[in-house]
């Protein structure tokens, strides 16, 4: 099996990776969130001071991201509606703002084959890996995802379905899938190093896991949360590995916030 993973540096809302910082690492054997523990699911998680169980944290991440990643970007674009022309202009957009995705998902080697999508976003992506001719599957943990893409793939004719889920207990058996793509959802999901796990699970011998995560050491990080970034490079020195999480809302919001202004439920930042 290989691995790719785009570590981001930065983010516009939503949870899409910008355009300047994307990087090609590999994966640490480690990245469990750093003050979660060896069964970090079951555990508690901080928003804003409150402390939820990943049912919870299930729950609000499906109330949150039911409105899909890239909304503001499509208001800001005037796409008001799912039709070709809309979803087109906003397709447009996404490649011209990330045209470094197509270094790492290789759409033409995908003909065919097993592809499973975890967060499924505005759905520029998925339609993509359709149009390639692989055999898609989305999963996602909110409901307007999941319809926006299954939209798009009768909208086109396309093969593939998008079904509701968590990447932390995925209904699909071991492997399974010749690509995993998870593109701005893993550092999401409360526990990184099980949806990891997870991913890399579902993969045949000799498939390919294609992630992205937001970078612990950003200039970002740098400008908006100097001490715990000090820290996190004092852990990493000393040889700790792991994730950290972004407690107050307005570190977390300033990554992904939804049209009303939220900040997303919960963010963790790796460096890899």
């Amino acid at each position: 099996m290989s691995k790719r993973a785009v570590s981001q540096s930065d983010a516009v809302p939503r949870g899409c990776p910008r355009r300047a910082e994307g990087n090609l690492t590999s994966v640490g054997d480690s990245l469990r969130p750093a003050g979660h523990g060896k069964n970090a699911a079951c555990g508690p998680f901080p928003l804003m001071g409150v402390f939820m169980s990943s049912q919870t944290l299930d729950a609000a991440n499906a109330e949150f991201w039911t409105e899909p990643c890239g909304s503001t970007a499509a208001r800001r674009l005037g796409v008001t509606d799912a039709s070709r022309e809309s979803l087109a202009r906003f397709d447009a957009w996404y490649f011209a703002t990330y045209p470094y995705l197509g270094d790492y998902i290789p759409f033409a080697e995908m003909r065919g084959r097993a592809v499973l999508e975890v967060g499924l976003g505005y759905g520029t992506l998925s339609q993509r890996m359709a149009e390639a001719g692989s055999l898609y599957t989305g999963l996602d943990i909110a409901d307007g995802p999941v319809r926006l893409v299954n939209h798009r793939l009768r909208q086109n004719g396309l093969r593939g379905q998008a079904i509701k889920g968590s990447i932390l207990a995925p209904p699909f058996p071991d492997r399974t899938f010749d690509y995993v793509v998870a593109i701005g959802c893993l550092h999401h999901t409360g526990d990184m190093q099980t949806a990891i796990d997870t991913c890399r699970r579902l993969l045949v011998p000799r498939g390919e896991l294609i992630f992205m995560v937001y970078n612990a050491c950003s200039y970002r990080r740098w400008l908006m949360a100097p001490l715990s970034t000090l820290r996190y490079r004092v852990r990493e020195a000393a040889g700790l590995r792991g994730a950290v999480g972004a407690e107050r809302a307005a570190q977390r919001r300033s990554y992904d916030a939804n049209l009303a202004g939220e900040a997303a439920p919960h963010t963790d930042f790796v460096s890899i």
